[in-house]
């Protein structure tokens, strides 16, 4: 089962590698979409362009940023506006917590015994069900699930690259899915406040304003997986007989180290969320609201990031004690310092993208954009849930060529969270949507950067094998997930189904 390297220069694949290769760096990208927004708040300005807005009925105009009040207020706020970015601290503190995950082993020591016990036609589900729960370790699901299913494949009589091939998609469709609230949630969930303010100042939602829709995701989509595994991607490898048949089969095993530090791991977690779930249980609990609720208005709903950051660092810090790794404050400090300096990049593009905010908000872009866009829709009488699937699809396209979520997000969440508000959509929705858009590609863009990484690990059981045979294997599955993310997308709107805790999937502004 094995093909040519594409040679560069021919066919779709090839141009939209070229294309995607020719993209700015995300700070070239932003600098760019800076300058975009001062000459249209000069252009727009001076056009008159207006709106009215729906809930005080005042008439907004686009202001002008080329002028001297404008760029000296901006000057002033330089470093306000970095403070006020809305996901820095949270990715900050976050990415030390999953950081030391990663570091001490956890995170592999719990996919791999997560898939161990999976044999026979279970094993394809399982591995799928882990990948589409993968984004909760980050993007480095994409190494460690497709690693260790080529693995379990291998030792179960089945063809490696099927099970290589089957978590990444899995890691990749499940962008949008998780039974767990994660680092996307709280990520994402900021942009989408801010971004609703613009139409609704008052505006709030809680990080699991999606649960339900995630969760009935994740199984949708680990299925989905399986029954493209089985019935189009399997048949076509065929059995394995390369060199690697008779000598990995227990590859990727657990040591008994590892195996009791996992035990010790999850025990802690484990003891943690049961005593927050004891002190949730009375009615009069410090984390229910006035009225009892443990959603509305709850300090439960308002700790979940905090609860999320404690449960990785005792899981971190657990595991790498029982193993080893950390065996005093400064190898944990060490540790903590080095998965911050990890996310530098992201700081760097933050400073960028905290002044793009702060201009697109200034200058009353986004409101006059997102309220003329959502009445020129409603004129159009194109049903809203057409539009949501346009944006879908939109997303999906996109994300081939701007494969970071939250880069993408902070560039479309400001025009269509307000714009899709305006038609009755809640902002929660349009953050769904922009996740399972994202899952339609993720693993099929070449721009992903493990996908490099793919073919690497591809060729470690096939030297011959090409990009053809990878982007072929992809293909169906970005089809199968496409259409249940569609069905999905249909069927929340059209029954007006809540899509989490208290979160209604329309809203009606005031």
């Amino acid at each position: 089962m094995t093909d040519a390297v594409m040679k560069k220069g021919s066919g779709f694949l090839a141009a939209v590698e070229r294309i995607g290769n020719k993209m700015p760096h995300p700070i070239a990208l932003f600098l760019g979409i800076i300058l975009i927004v001062l000459c249209l708040s000069l252009l727009l300005s001076l056009a008159g362009v207006s709106a009215v807005h729906p809930q005080t009925q005042e008439t907004l105009y686009v202001k002008n940023l080329l002028n001297v009040r404008e760029l000296i207020e901006w000057g002033s706020n330089l470093s306000k506006n970095l403070q006020n970015f809305p996901v820095l601290a949270s990715v900050l503190i976050l990415a030390a917590a999953t950081g030391l995950c990663e570091q001490t082993g956890f995170f592999a020591s719990a996919i791999k015994s997560s898939l161990k016990n999976a044999t026979g036609s279970g094993v394809v589900f399982v591995i799928a069900l882990v990948g589409a729960c993968g984004n909760i370790a980050g993007d480095v699901a994409f190494l460690i699930v497709p690693t260790i299913a080529a693995s379990v494949f291998l030792g179960t009589g089945r063809h490696p690259l099927v099970g290589l091939f089957l978590g990444y998609a899995a890691v990749g469709g499940g962008y949008g899915t998780n039974f767990i609230p994660g680092g996307w949630d709280v990520i994402l969930t900021p942009i989408t406040i801010q971004s609703a303010k613009l139409l609704d100042p008052a505006f709030d939602m809680n990080l699991v304003s999606g649960y339900y829709m995630m969760a009935v995701g994740t199984v949708l989509i680990a299925l989905t997986a399986t029954f493209v595994t089985v019935k189009f991607i399997e048949p076509k490898f065929g059995k394995y007989e390369g060199s690697y048949a008779a000598t990995e089969e227990n590859e990727g095993a657990l040591t008994e180290v590892q195996q009791r530090a996992l035990r010790k791991a999850l025990l802690g977690v484990g003891l943690f969320l049961a005593a927050i779930i004891i002190a949730a249980i009375p009615s009069n609990s410090f984390l229910r609201s006035d009225t009892g609720s443990l959603t509305i208005n709850a300090p439960l709903m308002k700790l979940l990031y905090a609860f999320l950051v404690i449960a990785f660092l005792l899981a971190g810090i657990i595991y790498g004690a029982a193993t080893g790794k950390i065996r005093n404050i400064k190898e944990l400090a060490d540790m903590l310092t080095k998965s911050i300096s990890n996310v530098a990049p992201f700081v760097v593009i933050a400073i960028i993208v905290s002044q793009f905010l702060y201009l697109f908000a200034q200058s009353n872009l986004g409101t006059v954009i997102a309220i003329n866009g959502g009445h020129l829709l409603s004129e159009l009488s194109v049903p809203v849930v057409v539009v949501l699937i346009m944006f879908f699809i939109f997303e999906g396209i996109a994300d081939m060529f701007i494969v970071s979520g939250s880069a993408r997000y902070l560039i479309f969440g400001p025009v269509f969270v307000p714009m899709l508000m305006h038609l009755g959509v809640h902002p929660a929705f349009t953050q769904m949507i922009h996740r399972t858009g994202g899952s339609m590609a993720n693993h099929l863009t070449p721009l992903n950067s493990f996908f490099p990484v793919l073919i690497g690990l591809a060729q470690k059981y096939d030297k011959n094998i090409g990009i053809g045979t990878i982007f072929s294997t992809m293909i169906p599955y970005t089809i199968a997930y496409s259409i249940v993310y569609i069905a999905m997308i249909i069927v929340w709107y059209v029954f007006a189904l809540p899509l989490g805790f208290d979160t209604p999937s329309h809203i009606v502004l005031q």
